[in-house]
C-alpha cells in the first residue's frame, strides 16, 4: 500500500472525520492563490490575517483535505494568534483551566469568551486600527495537539479560511456544506 494511501486509510479513522483526500498538487497553488485573497480582507471585521499555517502545510510533500465534523478534536493548542511583530500580545485559549486561570489576572481583556488581549503588550484598538498587529494562523503539530497517528512522527495540520473552506468542500466533497462541517489540512512529511 502505498504511503499517500497509508495516511488516507489512518486519517479517515479519526473521530470527527467524515471524509478525506490527498489534495491534486494544482489545488495548492489555488488554495494559496484564495488564502492570499482572503488576507486582504479584514478578519472577523477586527483586522488583517496572515495563514502561515497553510503555507507550512502546502510545502509538505502530502497535504490530506479531510472535511471535519463537530466530534474533531482540535486540541487546545491556540488556531489563532494576535502578533506585534513577533510577539504574541492576543490568542485563543482552549483549555477551560486556564480560560479560569486568565479571568482573574487584570492584565488580560476578553475579546470573546476565548480569546484573550494581554493589555501589557498592545494598544487595543489603536494598534489593530494602526496596522501594528495581525491575527495569524499558524500551523499545529502533533506534539501539541490532536490528532495524533503513531505511525506518522512529522506532520502538521491547520485551518483554511472561509474561502478555503468553500473551495475545498465544492471541489472534494460535491459541493456540499453541511451545517457543523469544516476542513483541516493535513501536511505529512513522509510521502
Amino acid at each position: 500500500m502505498r504511503k499517500d494511501d497509508q495516511i488516507l486509510v489512518r486519517v479517515r479513522c479519526l473521530k470527527g472525520i467524515q471524509e478525506a483526500f490527498v489534495l491534486e498538487e494544482g489545488d495548492r497553488f489555488r488554495l494559496l492563490e484564495i488564502e492570499t485573497e482572503a488576507e486582504k480582507k479584514a478578519f472577523m471585521g477586527l483586522g488583517m490575517c496572515y495563514n502561515s499555517g497553510i503555507r507550512e502545510v502546502l510545502r509538505l510533500p502530502v497535504v490530506v483535505v479531510a472535511i471535519t465534523n463537530m466530534d474533531f478534536d482540535w486540541g487546545c493548542q491556540a488556531h489563532i494568534l494576535l502578533k506585534k511583530g513577533e510577539e504574541i500580545v492576543g490568542e485563543e485559549v482552549r483549555d477551560l483551566t486556564r480560560i479560569q486561570e486568565l479571568e482573574k489576572d487584570e492584565n488580560v481583556w476578553f475579546l470573546h469568551k476565548n480569546f484573550v488581549i494581554y493589555k501589557d503588550k498592545v494598544d487595543f484598538p489603536n494598534d489593530i486600527v494602526e496596522k501594528k498587529c495581525c491575527f495569524e494562523l499558524p500551523a499545529l503539530t502533533q506534539g501539541q495537539s490532536a490528532p495524533r497517528f503513531r505511525e506518522f512522527t512529522n506532520y502538521l495540520y491547520c485551518s483554511p479560511s472561509t474561502a478555503g473552506d468553500v473551495f475545498l468542500k465544492k471541489k472534494y466533497y460535491q459541493d456540499t456544506d453541511e451545517w457543523g462541517t469544516g476542513t483541516v489540512l493535513l501536511g505529512f512529511k513522509e510521502g
